[in-house]
């Protein structure tokens, strides 16, 4: 009998709990657990990748990233990028609501990414921007919760690269786009002889060869946008600026011409268009709308900002970044003031206010002031 019972006592042995059974937060429906991240800053949604393989997965999941963008679209943030070019370079990120800029101030600081380097960024596209140092490398970043990861060297045996990076929202794809030139010459006579493209994400992690029909040269510094799947950016055609186009889903580039004579400084978003414009010193501005890109259309718009020196001083040199959902333009000053500040300008009733940013130093010595950026929980992996 004592044998009896104690075989049976074995027999009716529970297995041991799993996590999913212990762990109160595994026991959360799927749909749940996406509410409660959705609810979070996604600086802290990284966290929960460390969580569970179940968290993970949702966290890493392109259905959640593209749910909590599509949530970050509809409030839409300033990013403003400075790097401080000391002994140690110091990426900050600073950002803040374009409606209502006195509040919600995130400020992410990044350690050096590579000692002795410096960075160029391009604009962010959904969330994301795109790096290349000084050697040449180039990296994929997330502002909002500072993780960078480093795409494979591109094949080349020249030294001269520019570099753009876009989104194609039919395939859901980010893309770079790499040419590379001799730095020998001038613009009239160098043309880029390499394009290059890389997709991430993509199985194959390289760098794909395409063709171009149009040569140009862009300058290593040249900042492109990217608006509507289509990547934009100044170029020289032999002694003419103009403006190039590359589709980021088909792969093919076009020319337009620019306005007022091929004379612009910069390009800067403009709501879902594209602006072309001069730089403001004494408190006029011309910049030209992108209406028709097939036509080749622009609109010009003139602003006179008055008692523009009394107010900024004579030497203040700004730049029009884009326009918020109020129809307001944003201008911004090209070098770190301090205070820092940035302009709000109503066209309507000629009227501007002046937004000051704390928190700014004039230690920062590199500035970039982007509209339209929106969080991304995005995890980078390639």
């Amino acid at each position: 009998m004592i044998r009896l019972r104690s075989k049976e006592r074995r027999c009716n042995t529970s297995p041991p709990l799993t996590r999913s059974q212990t762990n109160p937060l595994e026991r959360i429906p799927l749909d749940m657990k996406e509410e409660i991240l959705m609810k979070l800053k996604s600086k802290c949604i990284s966290k929960f990748i460390s969580i569970s393989k179940s968290w993970s997965s949702i966290v890493r999941s392109k259905r959640f990233t593209n749910l909590y963008l599509n949530q970050s679209l509809a409030r839409p943030r300033i990013l403003i990028l400075l790097t401080n070019c000391g002994d140690e370079e110091m990426q900050l990120f600073h950002s803040f609501p374009q409606e209502d800029p006195s509040s919600d101030h995130q400020t992410v600081s990044c350690p050096p990414m590579n000692h002795n380097n410096f960075f160029e960024f391009s604009p962010p596209v959904r969330g994301l921007l795109c790096c290349l140092n000084n050697n040449n490398k180039v990296m994929i970043g997330n502002p909002t919760t500072c993780q960078f990861i480093t795409l494979p060297r591109v094949q080349t045996v020249r030294k001269g690269i520019s570099y753009f990076f876009g989104y194609d929202p039919v395939n859901g794809e980010y893309k770079v786009l790499c040419m590379t030139a001799s730095r020998n010459g001038t613009a009239s006579d160098v043309v880029s002889q390499e394009h290059q493209v890389f997709t991430l994400g993509a199985r194959r992690k390289k760098w794909r060869k395409i063709e171009c029909k149009h040569p140009h040269y862009a300058s290593p510094r040249t900042q492109g946008l990217c608006s509507n799947g289509v990547v934009y950016y100044i170029a020289w055609i032999q002694l003419v600026m103009s403006l190039i186009s590359f589709d980021v889903r088909t792969e093919k580039f076009s020319v337009i011409e620019l306005p007022n004579g091929g004379n612009v400084h910069y390009l800067s978003h403009y709501s879902e268009k594209i602006a072309a414009g001069t730089m403001l010193v004494t408190g006029t501005l011309d910049f030209w709308v992108l209406e028709d890109a097939s036509k080749q259309h622009w609109s010009k718009v003139s602003i006179v900002i008055p008692s523009w020196i009394e107010s900024y001083g004579r030497f203040e040199f700004f730049t029009l970044r884009g326009r918020l959902g109020t129809g307001e333009l944003v201008l911004a000053p090209v070098f770190v003031t301090d205070p820092f500040f940035i302009l709000c300008y109503d066209l309507k009733e000629s009227k501007t206010r002046k937004i000051q940013i704390e928190g700014i130093g004039t230690h920062l010595t590199h500035l970039h002031v982007y509209l339209d950026h929106v969080e991304s929980p995005m995890f980078l992996e390639l």
